[in-house]
């Protein structure tokens, strides 16, 4: 009668018999009746979709708009009574969003739950910014959820574990209440409120399994049910909403379902008309308007909307006692509970405290906010997310005895996880020092990827790792280095600031060193692409982040930067191995784990010309020729002091990324403009760069090489003698160039012959060095030069052939 005495002291007349009820059912103890419950049911009517990502809550304005918070995406998106999608907006500007969980309307205002950014934001109805409300506490808070009533906005803070009343009218923040805790007005991770028709605040208590009810000042007023699976009981209560007719609906997201209660008695399971209840993927937010329920499931990203039944009430009696305890631990431990049947939340025959459904239950947003990594896209392979078998390059690296595997020696969640830690005197929770909690191995430094991933570790700071290698280094420091050209300190200012905001974003992290890790490029949760990165691999962003010098958006900013065009279509597909490449990114040539030893990460060795090869078909021809200065110059270093046994048959003229744009074709060795008396096109002057006095071709140098081409009009095939346009590109129509008569990457005009071919360098002459055409038969030469053609062909370079002041025009 007391606990009847002290409530009644601050109600109003009109509820003492809606208290006493209440109070009657809050003096009873144990386990709602097994007996069949009234089901409470519905009609589906539509989905709210467009193309939502893991959406946590809906509120409906007085004319039936429902405004989706679409947390992920950081938007709202808004739909008419109809379930049409009118518009969506995005917090620009000082109204970006981040992670947002809760939504409300209040007259012609939205307010939103920032909880990434740890305040409320203001909009109007039509999305426009108008101001954030700051919040402040010991802790930054970390608003979820929000309730507008009469002039006051009440939130409450998954960080804090209370509720707190904020003043519209003023502006100014009034009193917060709650603390964490299992006792009466305590919480344990508050979220979505509501309130009844007489101003009394229901707020869902998510692992304390229940919900509270409080004056809106704050007194506690009552609980209704508690942890369990029986009929009546709550497991994972996340969504509430109190319909006109006084029933509450709280939803379950771990076991799919909607509980309806009505006077504080359990009324039955959300259910079709045929009394099948609704199962849903992830209910965590639900909104009542006139007679229509909608419910955000956010596993399943969406919202349906259900049309309400009129309420039948009945009564159900609640008998017997929970031990706190046990209920703890079957918190996770769904199998532990009383009432528990044998193969609920069983996934791919893992126990339901180690499943996917059950980390999601918390990681939502309610407890912990992962939606951007386990709640999305790619996920580390385990029995829950099997990969197809691939052929590795290096042996498989063995799993630990530390990671327990199931079934057939598969990982699952909990392989790496554990909520109790591995080292009892050194309990890790969420407020932990600990920058990994509830890990099995620590992982600071890449530590935990390192015990599985042995093969892959390519430390910058060791002593003894080679300068080119199989994988990309690690350990790399992103600051400012001590001296000049420390060892194992990024080398580009922008990289000395920290990691790229473009990969941070992402949820790329460095070590407590401000040193690369694995986690720097992969995200074990939430990746883009199976190779567990942040972006696509036919994406070139990851490797643009950090090395930008070597990114091109176009063939045009390529060649003013001096090199190789990435991240462009192919006229034409090619095949790399087994790889079919339809565009250039970073990856068709490079392999972050899987390099040819001794090279810069790529998949084929570049030496003997192979990788290059398969783009520009027969290049590798070059190779053992006089082009090749592996054999005619060993002793050469181009600008970069590299000696052509290292650059390799292609890279000892060419450079794929460190061009700077003055020389043509990324040319690697150190180019000087022709001077000579000759006029030189810009694109013959690469040729004249080496075929010159006191340069690698010097015993090779070309004097006379330039054609009349004033007021002629030349035409050739440029598949067989290809002419040179203003601009310097290959046309049907234009001048006569080096490369007209001359291919540099082929010793003879026959296409069929391969390096391994040519035992040794040939001298050639000037009927088969490098000539695309063994003779003058079907040439554009002939046109003009008729009988003189062979001669004025076989000694073009020579001064004999040369006819001074002869116009052939005349």
């Amino acid at each position: 009668m007391s606990v009847c005495a002290s409530m009644n002291c601050y109600a109003k007349r009109s509820r003492i018999i809606r208290l006493a009820v209440v109070c009657a059912m809050v003096l009873a103890t144990g386990a709602l009746t097994p007996q069949p419950l009234a089901a409470a049911e519905v009609q589906a009517l539509f989905v709210l979709a467009a193309d939502l990502d893991q959406p946590s809550d809906v509120a409906v304005g007085d004319d039936g708009t429902a405004y989706v918070l679409d947390g992920v995406n950081g938007r709202v998106v808004v739909f008419d009574t109809e379930g049409r999608r009118r518009f969506a907006f995005y917090g620009e500007g000082k109204g970006r969003l981040n992670l947002p969980m809760g939504i409300a309307t209040g007259g012609e205002r939205l307010y939103v739950a920032d909880s990434g950014n740890h305040r409320i934001v203001v909009f109007d109805l039509r999305g426009h910014f108008l101001h954030a409300i700051p919040l402040s506490g010991e802790s930054p808070p970390e608003p979820v959820a929000l309730k507008v009533l009469d002039g006051m906005l009440i939130w409450a803070d998954r960080r804090n574990h209370r509720l707190c009343r904020h003043d519209l009218r003023n502006g100014t923040p009034l009193s917060c209440w709650g603390e964490y805790g299992e006792g009466k007005g305590e919480f344990r991770y508050p979220f979505q409120i509501d309130a009844d028709r007489d101003g009394y605040l229901y707020v869902v208590d998510v692992l304390n399994s229940r919900v509270q009810a409080f004056h809106r000042k704050g007194r506690y007023f009552t609980r209704i049910a508690r942890f369990g699976l029986a009929p009546g009981e709550l497991y994972r209560p996340n969504g509430l909403a109190i319909a006109r007719d006084g029933r509450l609906f709280v939803g379950d997201s771990y076991r799919g379902t909607v509980s309806v209660f009505l006077a504080g008695r359990f009324q039955g399971l959300l259910s079709e008309r045929s009394g099948a209840p609704i199962r849903l993927g992830t209910p965590v937010g639900v909104s009542v308007w006139r007679d229509r329920l909608y419910v955000v499931d956010a596993g399943d990203s969406r919202v349906v909307v259900y049309r309400l039944s009129p309420a039948v009430e009945t009564s159900r009696s609640i008998t017997g006692k929970i031990v706190t305890s046990q209920k703890n631990c079957a918190t996770c431990h769904l199998s532990w509970a009383a009432g528990y049947v044998s193969g609920e939340g069983v996934q791919d025959g893992i126990a339901p405290v180690a499943t996917p459904q059950m980390c999601y239950s918390c990681h939502h947003g309610v407890i912990i906010d992962s939606r951007r990594a386990i709640g999305r896209g790619e996920q580390h392979p385990d029995i829950h997310h099997r990969r197809k078998e691939k052929k590795e390059k290096t042996e498989r690296d063995e799993i630990p005895k530390e990671f327990p595997l199931v079934g057939d020696k598969q990982l699952s969640c909990g392989s790496c996880h554990t909520p109790h830690g591995v080292d009892p005197e050194r309990p890790v929770t969420r407020k932990s020092d600990d920058t990994n909690p509830w890990m099995r191995v620590l992982n600071r430094k890449g530590s935990l990827c390192h015990r599985c991933h042995e093969s892959k570790l390519d430390s910058a700071l060791d002593k003894k790792r080679p300068r080119r290698g199989i994988n990309h280094p690690v350990g790399i420091v992103l600051t400012p280095p001590p001296y000049p050209n420390a060892k194992g300190y990024a080398t580009d200012k922008k990289l000395q600031r920290g990691l790229p905001d473009e990969l941070a974003e992402r949820g790329a992290q460095l070590g407590p060193q401000r040193q690369l890790i694995c986690q720097s490029c992969h995200r074990v949760h939430g990746a883009a692409s199976e190779a567990l990165l942040p972006f696509a691999r036919d994406d070139s962003r990851l490797c643009k982040a950090c090395h930008q010098r070597h990114y091109a958006r176009d063939r045009d900013e390529a060649r003013r930067k001096g090199i190789h065009p990435v991240d462009i279509k192919l006229d034409q597909a090619v095949h790399m191995g087994d790889e079919k490449i339809e565009r250039i990114t970073c990856f068709t040539c490079h392999s972050l784990h899987g390099g040819e030893p001794g090279t810069p990460l790529l998949k084929f060795n570049h030496r003997e010309g192979r990788l290059c090869s398969f783009c520009h078909d027969g290049y590798d021809a070059v190779a053992n020729s006089d082009h090749d200065l592996r054999i005619t110059a060993r002793d050469y270093r181009d600008r970069f002091h590299q000696l052509p046994k290292q650059g390799g048959v292609c890279g000892t003229c060419h450079t794929m990324h460190r061009g700077d744009g003055q020389a043509p074709f990324l040319y690697a060795g150190e180019f000087q403009p022709w001077q000579g008396d000759e006029p030189a096109l810009r694109r013959d002057e690469l040729c004249l760069d080496c075929h010159r006095e006191k340069k690698v071709a010097e015993k090779a140098i070309v004097e006379h090489f330039s054609h009349p081409y004033k007021d002629l009009v030349l035409r050739s095939n440029p598949q067989s003698m290809p002419l040179v346009d203003e601009s310097g590109e290959i046309d049907e129509f234009g001048v006569i160039a080096c490369i007209t008569c001359h291919d540099p990457h082929r010793w003879t005009a026959d296409k069929s012959q391969i390096p391994s071919s040519i035992a040794e360098n040939q001298d050639g002459n000037a009927l088969n060095s490098f000539l695309r055409r063994k003779g003058i038969k079907q040439t554009f030469c002939v046109e003009c030069h008729g009988m003189e053609t062979l001669v004025k062909y076989k000694y073009y370079h020579d001064k004999l052939s040369r006819d001074a002041g002869v116009n052939y025009l005349e």
